[in-house]
């Protein structure tokens, strides 16, 4: 455990620095503006920052954790891609609109033990027609020889389009969620999920949740005055938060949770724009939990992507932007999606005005 001391005492020079006068410093933030914030907390509402987590689960003092070297560890990281291909509307039964999208989704998984390549075996996508009706038929569409189906799927609270892209989104999570609990059978590889965990179904024990995007820290101000201290390799200690705490889904027993610095950004960028977040199963043992912990803080720094080459740097993996082109490739040509979907709406619509 190293002191603050033995900082890079530069590196905490930058840290510190104001200009003359008591000037505010502005920093950037690294991810590009169209993909938002990787840092999205209220700064409004300080007591939806942190909450009453156990910080002492690891150890009593809250500094850096440097693990010991070890040899490479296998990963294998879960992603998916969503697609909205086109709103619709509807007149119900009862002649109130009755929305619908037209919606694609993708997961996959990309191991790395030595060089990365995608699990082909294990790419999933998948077609719905989400709607607020009470009853829609599913919908092929085609174009020669290509069909494709869009399952008609009806969502109890789809009361507007943005209701019914968030239903799209669940869908691909809990496809995500699937493969997790698949792939983490096998616990000799480090299985990586994109977000919080969610309920996987007897998953392996060594799942690790990965958040781009900090919501919320649950740490309070004290604690968080270590994060842009933190060299990449290191991690703050893990501390344990207890079920039915903060604002994503929960495990029974918790979760064990830690920040890491991915990268070091150069000075224009906020330090806090390299920290990421990570969660493991509370119903672990310490042990375990330490060594995943461990093992995530000498991998994922190597995998972190550069600012100017991925629009979501560093907090979008490398291999993981890879995975996500693939993908995206298998959903097929948006324009063409939807210039398929014009044409059979198109004749649904000429088959209901002549019948």
């Amino acid at each position: 455990m190293r002191s603050a001391q033995a900082f890079d005492p530069n590196y905490r020079a930058m840290l510190s620095w104001s200009p003359p006068g008591g000037e505010m410093v502005v920093r950037l933030l690294p991810w590009q503006p169209e993909y938002g914030s990787g840092l999205t907390f209220d700064t409004e509402d300080e007591r939806d920052m942190f909450a009453p987590v156990d910080l002492t689960v690891e150890r009593s003092i809250w500094a850096p954790v440097t693990p010991v070297p070890d040899p490479p560890t296998p990963v294998q990281i879960v992603d998916g891609v969503r697609r909205a291909d086109a709103h619709a509307l509807d007149d119900g039964a009862d002649g109130a609109p009755v929305f619908g999208l037209f919606g694609s989704f993708a997961v996959g998984a990309v191991r790395c033990d030595g060089i990365a390549h995608i699990v082909e075996d294990r790419i999933r996508v998948e077609r719905c027609y989400l709607h607020s009706g009470e009853s829609m038929p599913d919908r092929t569409i085609s174009s020669g020889t290509a069909m494709v189906t869009f399952t008609s799927q009806r969502v109890s609270k789809g009361t507007n389009a943005q209701s019914l892209v968030a239903a799209l989104n669940r869908d691909m999570l809990d496809a995500e969620a699937h493969l997790a609990a698949e792939l983490s059978r096998d616990e000799s590889v480090l299985t990586l999920v994109d977000g919080p965990l969610r309920s996987l179904r007897s998953p392996g024990r060594r799942v690790v949740g990965y958040i781009k995007r900090i919501q919320q820290w649950y740490v309070g101000p004290t604690e968080r005055d270590l994060l842009p201290t933190l060299q990449p390799g290191e991690r703050t200690p893990i501390f344990l938060i207890p079920s039915g705490t903060g604002i994503e889904e929960q495990h029974n027993d918790g979760r064990y949770s830690w920040f890491l610095p991915l990268r070091r950004l150069s000075v224009p960028y906020h330090p806090l724009g390299g920290v990421m977040r990570l969660e493991t199963s509370g119903a672990l043992p310490i042990a375990e939990a330490i060594a995943l912990a461990d093992q995530t803080a000498r991998l994922l720094p190597g995998l972190s992507s550069m600012p100017g080459k991925d629009p979501r740097a560093p907090h979008n993996l490398v291999p993981v932007g890879a995975l996500e082109t693939v993908l995206t490739h298998r959903l097929g040509d948006r324009y063409w999606i939807q210039r398929m979907l014009t044409a059979h709406i198109g004749r649904e619509a000429r088959g209901a005005v002549y019948a």
